[in-house]
Order: structure tokens, then C-alpha cells, then sequence
């Protein structure tokens, strides 16, 4: 959601690479993980990412019970955690008071890791792409994006039907 779904969309775009593997859900704040359970449950030979926000997480931290419930071997959550809704301007959250590494283990995540540098965040997704269960990374990280940054030029119905063909296939 937000920003990060804005940068994923900018990093693909410059890279020449399609944004048929990428499902946007802009304005659906919160909803990310529930909608990325879903396509894990329904593909499991696939590794499933889900990119969310520490405000999105708070919102529906329900979210995080049901996916620790269903347990996907094919699941890593990553959440950024700037400790504010940036995206809509900044106000800040409770989430870097908070323990949602520990959160996480409690609500069923099999692996569960916060990180605050390159090189760990690196080792730490090198990780969950190898392993065979439910992963958690929180990444810690001050606020701001680049004053520049794009908005996608594709539409949420553009969107959401690339990536259920991607997904058809």
C-alpha cells in the first residue's frame, strides 16, 4: 500500500520489468496481508511477498492472527515500520514502541526477525526466500521518500486484472 507499493511500482518501471507479479492495493490500507494470504493459500508452489506499512499493520493487526493460523509455508511478511502513516501525511504511529517481532511469533509466525540495516535486511530476505515456512521481517527505518516519487500509471482494474492472469497462468 502507499508509498511502498508506489516505489515497487517506480523500481519495476525503470527496471523494464512487467507489474503482472505485483498486486498495488492502493487505498485498501491494512487489507495487504489478508489479500496476499489468500493468493498463498490458493498458490502454494509460489513464495508469496506481502510489502506493508506499520500503520496498515495496526489497523488490522487481526490480520496477523489469521495468518499465523493458517500458517502458509509459502508466506513472508515484510513491514516497514517508519512509526507513521506516511503516506497520508505523516501522524505518527504507536509501532516502534511496540513489539511486533514478538507479536508476530505469538500470533503463529515460524520465523519472526526485525532488521535496521542493508546488510541484514539482504541476509534476512536471502533467508525467507530460501525457507520453507511462515516469515516475518520488520524493517525499521526513519521516515521520508523522495519528494519526487511517481504515482503508478496504471489503474487499480488494470492492476488487479494483470496480476489474476499472471495468476491464471
Amino acid at each position: 500500500t502507499g508509498k511502498a507499493s508506489r516505489e515497487l511500482f517506480e523500481n519495476r518501471t525503470n527496471s523494464n520489468k512487467s507489474h503482472k507479479y505485483d498486486f498495488l492495493t492502493v487505498g485498501s490500507m491494512g487489507h495487504s496481508s489478508s489479500i496476499a494470504l489468500g493468493v498463498a493459500i490458493n498458490k502454494p508452489d509460489k513464495r508469496i511477498w506481502c510489502v506493508d506499512g506499520d500503520g496498515a499493520v495496526l489497523m488490522h493487526m487481526g490480520s496477523m492472527a489469521v495468518v499465523g493460523n493458517v500458517n502458509p509455508d509459502n508466506f513472508v511478511h515484510i513491514v516497514i515500520n517508519n512509526g507513521a502513516h506516511e503516506t497520508v501525511g505523516g501522524m505518527p504511529t504507536v509501532a516502534s514502541n511496540m513489539d511486533l517481532v514478538a507479536i508476530a511469533k505469538a500470533c503463529g509466525y515460524n520465523y519472526a526477525v526485525s532488521v535496521d540495516n542493508f546488510d541484514d535486511l539482504d541476509m534476512e530476505l536471502q533467508k525467507a526466500k530460501e525457507m520453507n515456512k511462515l516469515c516475518f521481517i520488520e524493517v525499521m527505518c526513519s521516515i521520508g521518500a523522495r519528494d519526487d516519487l511517481g504515482r503508478p500509471t496504471t489503474t487499480a482494474i488494470e492492476n488487479k486484472e494483470n496480476f489474476m492472469e499472471f495468476l491464471s497462468q
